[in-house]
């Protein structure tokens, strides 16, 4: 028989549950106290003792398995309502605050399970934003340096507001695919003639009331989460340092502080309201186009639907000099389409609108924000140097009149292209490897870093107290945390190799039709038809490789987003109270012991550490997160 007045005295310190349900079963059944009792490392002791902490694994599976103690048994309803209201929704209402902005309830379903099955996913996307937007602040306040200059100045100062304008599309255009084109001298036609400065300002102001800011809601919820957890967390450190059920569920909910530091950090970046915006901002308005010869009178210029930026995807169409009239024509782009590999779209998830996709974007993003800054070069500089955009290609040396004003920028089609610096070249929606600066890789590893950080720090910190609160070793909780911190990695690097994978395999269908315009791409290429295009074996490997990471990357974030929404839950319901995972059989196996006779006052020692270390690892993570996400996104006056 047990010591019953050490007994006694150990049940008056336990709340009803698994443990105080064991220790009785041990107490009714034909149990030998001599046998199965170890102390706090799990070293055998003769029996029932001051110095016990619990009973062997092997003990556990004979008196206290489930056909004992059945999971029914051991819920209580009272602890599972205070735990979810605590710990799981509030945080999972504040989910609902995450950067969705698709358009689609399928495309908003796999932002949440991107943003939730790996923090490394979204924050690596956020920091992408970030570090592109620092970019077009430093190469557009040069440019705008160049504009303020009194050789552009005295001849046309209004250029300045088209440059801000250009830089806050840059800045706010992230989260929808978007494509620079010369189709009939668009693209030109928006950098250089005068009358389309109107045009650039009215989309910057229609960008700028779309921006999703600050709202009631937002802090409502963030208050509520971030309160909830603390005070929770402060009640516990009070009353219940060392309970062991309390130290998991404040493990399984520091899962989710990661939320904080990164809905904050997109705030501050700045999002769109809607997935529409950023088109109905260009669309609003109609833009001049410079014409081209034979032109009626003495207008340059008509006033239509721009098609100079477009909001979509895929290969830019590539202008060529029609026979009849000159325009620089461009071919349907139906024949554009890229055919599938195995049914499944070779494009990467950059065709996707949306804010948390936007590491997908940063190839495509460079290329057209590199594209758009040198034709503002190009043209500041010609002004500044004088030149006249009618006169450009046959009289260079033609010199500014300064009474005609405005006027010297406005010229036929191909003059247009030339003064911008675009000429008759191609437009690529696509930079090849070289073209990008060091810089692009290094922001690549900048944002790796961040997300690493952030997926690893709170996740480590929910490891840290899972593993060290008694029984000290790799449980069902701690494995669980492991699974889900590795999954995510797993599912944000496989999705990063794919808009790799993906960019290399646009890069052959650009090629293609940078050579042939006419190309046809929908249809299987016949060798006997130079507008058809076959598809290599080394081409087809890299589509299939783009498709085949990119599915895997996103079925394993949809899988470890239910990981984490059932671990939280299987934690609060007790599914975990057994003996294979209170006895932390996946680390110690056979050596495994399962706590049973000690209670929160008595592990306070052995917990302290581990709750601290882990509860300021969560504080120290998100901090610097946060200040870096904030530095990152500091705004200029002309944001």
């Amino acid at each position: 028989m047990a010591n019953s007045t050490l007994l006694q005295s150990i049940n008056a310190t336990l709340n009803p549950g698994w443990v105080s349900n064991c220790i009785a079963r041990l107490n009714t059944s034909d149990y030998d106290w001599t046998r199965g009792i170890v102390d706090g490392n799990g070293d055998a002791l003769p029996g029932l003792t001051e110095d016990a902490w619990g009973i062997t694994i092997g003990t556990c599976y004979k008196y206290c398995n489930q056909g004992f103690i059945p999971y029914s048994s051991d819920f209580n309803f009272q602890t599972f309502a205070g735990a979810m209201t605590n710990y799981y929704l509030p945080w999972l209402a504040l989910t609902a605050q995450l950067p969705f902005e698709n358009g689609d309830p399928k495309a908003n379903f796999m932002s949440f399970c991107l943003a939730v099955g790996s923090p490394a996913m979204i924050t690596y996307s956020l920091t992408i934003t970030i570090l592109n937007r620092f970019w077009v602040r430093e190469k557009f306040a040069e440019l705008q340096q160049k504009a303020a200059g009194p050789n552009v100045q005295d001849r046309y100062g209004g250029y300045a507001e088209r440059i801000r304008a250009a830089q806050y599309l840059l800045q706010e255009a992230q989260q929808v695919p978007l494509r620079a084109s010369q189709e009939r001298g668009w693209l030109s036609s928006l950098v250089v003639v005068p009358e389309n400065k109107d045009w650039w300002t009215r989309a910057e102001e229609r960008i700028k009331s779309t921006r999703r800011g600050f709202t009631a809601s937002l802090v409502a919820q963030m208050a509520l989460a971030a309160i909830a957890y603390l005070f929770t967390v402060i009640a516990s450190f009070m009353a219940s340092l060392g309970d062991p059920t309390t130290a998991l569920q404040i493990a399984s909910g520091s899962l989710w502080i990661w939320l904080i530091p990164v809905i904050l950090g997109w705030i501050t970046v700045g999002t769109q309201y809607s997935h529409h915006s950023i088109q109905d901002a260009l669309k609003a308005e109609r833009a001049y186009r410079a014409l081209e010869p034979p032109i009626q009178g003495v207008d340059y210029t008509l006033l239509e639907e721009q098609r100079g930026l477009l909001v979509r995807s895929g290969l830019s169409p590539q202008p060529h000099r029609a026979q009849t009239q000159g325009f620089l024509d461009a071919p349907d782009i139906a024949r554009l389409q890229i055919p599938n590999w195995c049914g499944a779209g070779v494009e990467s998830e950059e065709q996707q609108k949306g804010p948390t996709f936007n590491y997908a974007r940063l190839f495509t993003w460079w290329q057209l924000a590199h594209t758009i800054e040198e034709t503002l070069f190009h043209t500041l500089d010609n002004i500044s140097q004088g030149r006249v955009c009618q006169d450009i290609r046959q009289y260079p040396g033609v010199k500014w009149d300064n009474a005609a004003g405005a006027e010297n920028l406005t010229g036929p089609c191909a003059e247009t292209a030339i003064y911008c610096g675009l000429g008759t070249g191609s437009i690529k929606a696509y930079p090849t490897w070289g073209d990008m600066p060091s810089e692009v890789y290094r922001r690549m590893f900048a944002a790796a870093v961040a997300g690493v950080f952030v997926q690893w720090g709170t996740t480590g910190a929910s490891i840290l107290i899972a593993y060290k609160t008694p029984t000290v070793g790799l449980g069902c909780r701690s494995t669980s945390y492991i699974v889900y911190g590795a999954a995510g990695t797993t599912a944000w690097i496989l999705l990063v190799v794919s808009t790799w994978f993906s960019h290399s395999a646009m890069l052959r269908y650009q090629q293609q039709h940078i050579d042939n315009p006419s190309m046809d791409f929908r249809i299987k290429g016949d060798p006997q038809n130079p507008n058809q295009y076959s598809r290599s074996f080394m081409h087809s490997s890299i589509c299939g490789a783009a498709v085949i990471t990119r599915y895997c990357g996103k079925m394993l974030a949809i899988a470890n987003t239910l990981v984490l929404l059932l671990t939280s839950l299987f934690e609060f319901i007790g599914l975990f109270d057994n003996c294979w995972c209170q006895g932390n059989a996946i680390g110690l196996h056979h050596k495994g012991w399962v706590l049973l006779f000690k209670g929160a006052p008595d592990l306070k020692a052995a917990a302290a550490s581990s709750w601290f270390g882990g509860l300021a690892m969560t504080i120290v993570v998100c901090t610097i997160s946060y200040v870096f996400f904030a530095l990152g996104s500091q705004k200029t006056d002309d944001d």
